[in-house]
């Protein structure tokens, strides 16, 4: 994040894709997460921590996702895909956070039986909006931005059970930063 601010989000969401096409698939989601910004640049008075909470936060995102390139002869594909995340909450006399991001990345993937391997990169954008109260007084307000806007990726998918229609994906992130992604799909 800008200045010396580092962020932590932890979050659970739930996906809804449909595909438009068989090239082409959109995603919902919705969940919450946990925010919390560590940043020295916010004094508190009597209180030498610099880490903020704002909280749990309700999380809305879409995607638009799309298979550039598929070769079925040597199992491998290149994706690329947009995607916009929005939190919020209005938190009274609390800390309060509004993040917008805005993700775009494309990846190769190369499958190997039951498990997909795949690295990419991403460029993404995020502003947010925050206000840090102390005892119900506005201490500072400011908008962060993120320090480094292009990052890589990589992780797998892994196919379970009999009929291959659980999906087990692992990933982590370098932006700003390192992520780890744990997800299950279910495809119908």
């Amino acid at each position: 994040m800008s200045g010396d601010a580092e962020t932590q989000i932890s979050h659970g969401a739930h996906y809804r894709g449909y595909g438009l096409s068989d090239r082409v698939s959109v995603y919902l989601k919705l969940g919450a997460a946990s925010l919390e910004i560590d940043d020295p640049a916010i004094k508190k008075t009597n209180d030498l921590d610099t880490t903020n909470s704002f909280g749990t936060n309700f999380m809305t995102g879409l995607a638009l996702k799309t298979k550039l390139f598929e070769s079925t002869t040597h199992r491998w594909e290149w994706d690329g895909s947009l995607q916009f995340l929005d939190l919020r909450q209005r938190h009274k006399d609390k800390n309060e956070l509004r993040w917008h991001e805005w993700q775009m990345s494309t990846s190769v993937a190369k499958e190997f039986g039951r498990v997909k391997p795949y690295v990419g990169v991403k460029y993404a954008m995020v502003n947010a909006f925050y206000r840090v109260r102390q005892e119900g007084q506005l201490l500072k307000q400011g908008r962060y931005k993120e320090k480094t806007r292009l990052g890589f990726f990589l992780g797998t998918d892994c196919a379970l059970g009999e009929s291959e229609d659980v999906i087990l994906n692992l990933e982590s992130a370098f932006q700003d930063g390192p992520e780890v992604t744990v997800s299950l799909a279910y495809t119908f």
